[in-house]
């Protein structure tokens, strides 16, 4: 002991002392870096670093400023740069613009993570109706065919892209057509073709209302508007009876397992 009863000052205290501090002062910094970053942590998607959640911020909040060739090359690279643009995609779901919310739809259905269909379901509740198009095709393009209907509707669009991209996603994700062509110009053929995709709704999901109202309302005769080649076959009947109009499509169900992806000239609404 020291004569102030203290233990005598000795290199080797020195150095504990230091050992001690360099071993608090790591588990503080450990202690920050856990507290800091909790999202990183418990989401389920892969995170960028720091310098790249920087670009896709600021490339999702380009969006409303963006036409054409422009937005769709800034769409396309969030989906080419994949799962980690996915959290940034998410937030725009809920973005006050509704054009950046359809365009994060439209890249969320091209990168094909199913486990963003939960989000991209409740953007169908969405008050405007392009956002809403636009979140029923990424669900149809990721295999939830349940929301077919709503493309369908949108054969009837009077806008010729709008049509198209419909058209483009339920035929990627069926493998069907029924002889639709968006740049019909006769009326009368494009509802007799819009009737046969109503039918076959009709036929797979049990809800027979969704063709006859649209059969009834246009006047038009289920008989001409079943599609060749994917119905039943017509029932024979004995010479002198009538016979009987053709079945609507029957037994043509979409692959739920496909995974189909919307052309890549498909160009998303608001563009």
């Amino acid at each position: 002991m020291g004569p102030t009863g203290q233990p005598p000052h000795t290199p080797e205290l020195d150095e504990d002392v230091m050992r001690i501090a360099a071993t608090g002062a790591t588990l503080l910094l450990l202690l920050q870096a856990c507290s800091t970053t909790p999202t990183a942590s418990t989401s389920p998607f892969q995170q960028p670093n720091s310098l790249m959640a920087g670009e896709i911020t600021s490339r999702v909040e380009q969006i409303p400023y963006q036409h054409r060739d422009e937005l769709l090359q800034n769409l396309m690279w969030l989906s080419q740069t994949g799962e980690q643009t996915v959290p940034a995609l998410l937030a725009g779901l809920q973005h006050e613009n509704p054009k950046v919310r359809s365009s994060c739809c439209w890249v969320l259905g091209r990168i094909h993570d199913r486990r963003t269909i939960p989000n991209v379901q409740a953007v169908m509740q969405d008050a405007e109706p392009s956002v809403r198009m636009e979140a029923a095709r990424s669900l149809v393009a990721m295999g939830d065919i349940v929301w077919s209907p709503a493309l369908i509707e949108g054969l009837d669009s009077e806008k010729k892209e709008v049509r198209y991209m419909c058209h483009e996603a339920l035929k990627t994700a069926t493998g069907h057509d029924f002889g639709y062509d968006h740049l019909n110009q006769n009326d009368g053929e494009l509802k007799l073709s819009v009737l046969r995709w109503r039918q076959w709704w009709s036929e797979y999901s049990g809800d027979v209302f969704f063709a006859q109202n649209y059969q009834q309302q246009h006047n038009l005769q289920p008989t001409v508007a079943a599609p060749d080649g994917e119905t039943k076959p017509a029932v024979e009947v004995p010479p002198g009876n009538q016979t009987p109009p053709v079945q609507p499509a029957n037994g043509v169900q979409p692959n739920p397992g496909s995974q189909g992806q919307p052309v890549p000239n498909n160009r998303p609404n608001g563009g």
